[in-house]
């Protein structure tokens, strides 16, 4: 396994401040990829495992190699990510402030070295600026950050100088993406280039270059009623998707993503399936929100922050809003003043308050939507929940990325399905390989418990031995509680000698009466008590 980097310093000049890129053996070799391409292609790396860096090294890289003056075009998503890049340039690249111009809103700067445009404002305008810079001698790159986006009817107009430029033109791409397949990604291909580059998380947890983890994969039930309303909706989707599918066999064997896109493709049509196929994407929606408001997400969450240290960063992920409005009245009222939220709906100064407070340690926990799933960075955590998720695994790798930049800590995620529907109860695929890597605890969430066979068995084992000799009820509790904080912590699975020196470190009697409960489970595992 590598573990080493790679340092890729910059020639300074007097009085300026450009900070060493430090590469890792992914971002070299991509590097060299992208160089036998010709300056074209994709890079598909899991988020937090540097792809930000290993964009400002390519920069460096091609002006050093190209015979031309450059001009450097970078497309984002959002309005956040402008900062973000903004400040990335200014550290680690030689670059005065006004070199760096902004397209978005009501800014509208041009022919500047580096060039930051937010799509929404680029569609009409990204192609023409290209245009311009070749035809005034420039050689361009164009960096599509969350390049997945792009492929749609409207933002691929940011792409329409691809059909006028000849193939000796000096034009350059780089996109970046984390798993970015999605129903048009084939749009962007000939502009910006194939995939020429794969690093997934599995391969970025082996090197190291994400936090290890812990993963607890915690199965939830419906309320009776909620039960019966899900078996409902079902069988009336069942029976609408089988006359759709009898009727357009074309349907059959498609991926979830794109199935979906068909079906709102058809809902939208003039078709005799239309009313069909509107009524099968109703019941699709109102069953997954039954799954994602189910009584059974609340009261599990409130759980598992009751277990986790006072001290402990947490950030809960959410599908919908509703969601998070949810879980934030509850997380309120069990912990005041401790929990601030980020969705969508709230205005840009809004959100980066939110932020502003969370990295100051305001809250220490915060509940965000999908408006947190792409390209920003977020302040170290410790614990991630994700409370309801997507099926889309391009989704599910973010959310972990944005909890997993890189730390010495062991973080821990707490994944929360509903185990009588069609939630996914892993996580992600290909992490069961990885048991050394990711170990993974299953657990039932029922009646407010947590529920473990192998672990019930080592505790009750544990209890039974301090009660046959400390006949001290106070205390016997005391250790079933610290026993059950264990088991949502994780820390039984820790090293006897790292245990015992955790008890020495201790700072109060409370943390080191803790460890000690911890120490007497790791003798139990290990037929020693």
């Amino acid at each position: 396994m590598y573990t080493g980097i790679i340092i890729v310093s910059r020639n300074k000049g007097e009085g300026q401040d450009g900070e060493d890129l430090i590469l890792h053996e992914w971002q070299a070799e991509c590097l060299n990829t992208w160089e036998r391409r010709g300056y074209r292609g994709n890079v598909n790396a899991v988020t937090g495992s540097g792809k930000t860096t290993f964009a400002l090294t390519a920069i460096s890289h091609i002006e050093e190699k190209i015979n031309k003056p450059l001009r450097v075009k970078i497309v984002v998503p959002q309005t956040f990510l402008v900062a973000q890049w903004k400040d990335e340039i200014r550290s680690h690249l030689i670059a005065a402030p006004s070199e760096i111009g902004v397209y978005s809103g009501k800014r509208k700067d041009f022919g500047r070295r580096f060039m930051i445009y937010v799509v929404n404002s680029a569609r009409y305008s990204l192609a023409g600026h290209i245009l311009a810079d070749i035809d005034s001698g420039f050689a361009v790159l164009l960096i599509a950050d969350e390049c997945h986006h792009y492929g749609s009817a409207e933002n691929n107009r940011i792409f329409e100088f691809y059909k006028i430029i000849g193939d000796d033109a000096p034009y350059y791409t780089l996109g970046l993406s984390a798993t970015p397949e999605i129903v048009n990604y084939k749009a962007i291909l000939g502009p910006i280039g194939p995939e020429i580059y794969y690093y997934d998380l599995v391969r970025a947890l082996k090197d190291r270059i994400i936090s290890r983890f812990i993963l607890f994969s915690i199965r939830l039930g419906f309320t009776h009623g909620e039960g019966e309303e899900y078996l409902r909706l079902s069988d009336d989707l069942s029976k609408s998707l089988a006359k759709l599918k009898s009727a357009n066999p074309e349907l059959r064997g498609l991926d979830s993503g794109v199935f979906f896109a068909h079906l709102q493709k058809m809902a939208k049509s003039d078709d005799e399936m239309s009313g069909l196929a509107r009524t099968a994407l109703i019941l699709m929606i109102k069953r997954r929100a039954l799954c994602h408001l189910a009584a059974e997400r609340p009261s599990c969450v409130i759980s598992i922050v009751k277990m986790l240290p006072e001290y402990c960063r947490i950030i809960l992920f959410c599908e919908r809003i509703e969601t998070v409005e949810l879980i934030y009245s509850s997380l309120s009222g069990a912990f005041p003043d401790q929990t601030g939220v980020y969705h969508s709906k709230m205005t840009d100064s809004e959100k980066q308050d939110m932020l502003n407070r969370f990295s100051r340690g305001t809250f220490r926990m915060l509940i965000c939507c999908k408006a947190l799933d792409e390209g920003l960075n977020i302040p170290s955590i410790d614990a991630g929940i994700i409370v309801s998720s997507s099926s889309s695994a391009r989704q599910r790798v973010q959310r972990i990325g944005r909890m997993l930049r890189h730390s010495k800590e062991i973080k821990r995620i707490y994944y929360l399905y509903i185990g009588e529907s069609n939630e996914d109860g892993e996580l992600v695929l290909g992490l069961r390989t990885l048991t050394n890597a990711v170990p993974t605890i299953t657990l039932r969430y029922r009646g407010g418990l947590f529920v473990h066979t192998e672990y019930k068995r080592l505790r009750d084992a544990v209890l039974g031995f301090v009660s046959a000799r400390r006949d001290e009820p106070v205390l016997v509790e005391a250790m079933r509680g610290n026993l059950d904080k264990a088991l949502l912590r994780g820390d039984f699975l820790v090293h006897e000698q790292t245990c015992r020196d955790n008890i020495q470190a201790s700072r109060s009697v409370a943390e080191r009466n803790y460890w000690v409960s911890v120490l007497y489970l790791i003798l139990a595992r290990q037929g020693r008590l």
